[in-house]
């Protein structure tokens, strides 16, 4: 959570780091409240003081003030800090109740469980069950494509592997698992922010089960799973950083 002095330090600096000419206690007041923070000229004039002597911004006389190279660093650091914040806090919120270790216990859960419906799917899978994977693969690929969310295919694709392991008790436990698709938003959300790459492992995924090789199936869906384990490891690596 930042101080109100880091809002402070952020919002001035990134007004000064957009003028062309020096900023005065006054204009910066105006604009303060503009973003929110309700700071008197007083109290900002006291703030560039220390800002002065701490080398972030230089005074111009009655003119105000201009940033600092070393300003600019402090700049970039809070920027960076609030960013993490707001994914932190966008995160908590798409989770609602979840943590870190639940979300983690679901996916080895469902590793578990796809691991065998994987294998399975790629002894048992008929024509029309490659069909239907690869329909939801390509839809998934054009969407990833197109910059667009993919959610609703990922929940396809591993529905449509598990019809095709003809194992209706493997199905049914994927879909309690994985509490019927709800979770897959927030996995997507993570993988948005640590570089995920969901569309590669289907495509694997799809070309072991429809070469009908069940270990290499079972391993590259236990790599996925894992994959998106360690996803949410990083992610919340990152996040935590703020």
């Amino acid at each position: 959570m930042s101080t109100k002095q880091e809002q402070f330090e952020y919002e001035a600096l990134s007004i000064m780091s957009q003028s062309v000419v020096p900023v005065g206690s006054s204009a910066l007041s105006i604009l303060m409240r503009k973003a929110g923070l309700n700071i008197s000229a007083a109290t900002i004039g006291r703030q560039l003081s220390d800002f002065d002597y701490s080398g972030m911004t230089t005074k111009h006389g009655f003119r105000g003030r201009t940033i600092t190279e070393s300003g600019r660093v402090r700049l970039a650091e809070l920027r960076e800090k609030l960013k993490w914040q707001d994914l932190s806090a966008k995160f908590y919120k798409t989770l609602d109740v979840q943590t870190k270790d639940n979300l983690i216990d679901i996916l080895t859960a469902r590793r578990g469980i796809e691991r065998e419906i994987a294998r399975l799917a790629a002894i048992k899978s008929t024509p029309s069950d490659i069909s239907l994977i690869r329909e939801a693969f390509e839809m998934q690929s054009e969407k990833a494509a197109s910059g667009g969310l993919i959610f609703d295919s990922d929940l396809v694709f591993h529905r449509a592997v598990a019809a095709a392991s003809k194992n209706e008790v493997l199905a049914a436990a994927y879909d309690f698992i994985w509490q019927n698709g709800k979770l897959s938003p927030v996995m997507e959300y993570i993988r948005m922010y640590v570089n995920g790459k969901i569309v590669i492992d289907h495509s694997k995924i799809l070309s072991a089960i429809e070469a009908n090789s069940p270990q290499e199936a079972e391993l590259l869906m236990v790599s996925h799973i894992e994959s998106l384990i360690d996803d949410v490891q990083q992610y919340w690596n990152l996040a935590m950083k703020g």
